[in-house]
């Protein structure tokens, strides 16, 4: 088993997958890093890489006109950037800051979405692996909404 492989095993997102499928997704990952400050996405940029988080923070940002850019979520170590590369039209909907040194295991976007097309497994365990993802990003999001909007009726 090759380092990169049991990178991908012993990340959180992957947990349990099978180690054929990690092995598969090792030749499409490559070890990247950023320095702090440095944009790592930015709206409308092709995403094109799926990036696990090994090491350091990201902060997940939104603009609005006239306003200063708003954090609105913090990536932390074992966690996943990017879910953009999945759905059309494949491109980042927020930006993306390195708050931190940041070092991430990168995977190809268009050869992983090649690759889940070809393996019904890998497909689905990737899917799912992400609809996770959304789903407590959406929560986080909800709470922080009525943080900043809620009020007793």
């Amino acid at each position: 088993m090759s380092t990169l492989e049991s990178e991908l095993l012993e990340h959180p997102f992957l947990a349990g997958l099978d180690p054929t499928l990690a092995a598969r997704l090792a030749s499409l990952t490559q070890r990247v890093e950023f320095p702090a400050g440095a944009w790592i996405a930015r709206v409308g940029m092709p995403a094109d890489q799926f990036l696990m988080v090994t090491d350091g923070r990201a902060g997940i940002e939104i603009a609005a006109a006239d306003m200063n850019p708003l954090i609105v979520t913090t990536v932390h170590p074992g966690e996943v950037l990017g879910w953009s590369w999945f759905v059309e039209p494949h491109e980042w909907q927020f930006d993306v800051v390195a708050l931190s040194e940041l070092t991430a295991l990168a995977i190809d976007a268009k050869e992983l979405l090649r690759a889940c097309a070809a393996d019904d497994e890998l497909g689905y365990q990737i899917g799912t692996r992400l609809i996770r993802v959304v789903a407590s990003r959406l929560g986080a999001a909800r709470y922080q909404l009525m943080d900043v909007y809620g009020s007793a009726r």
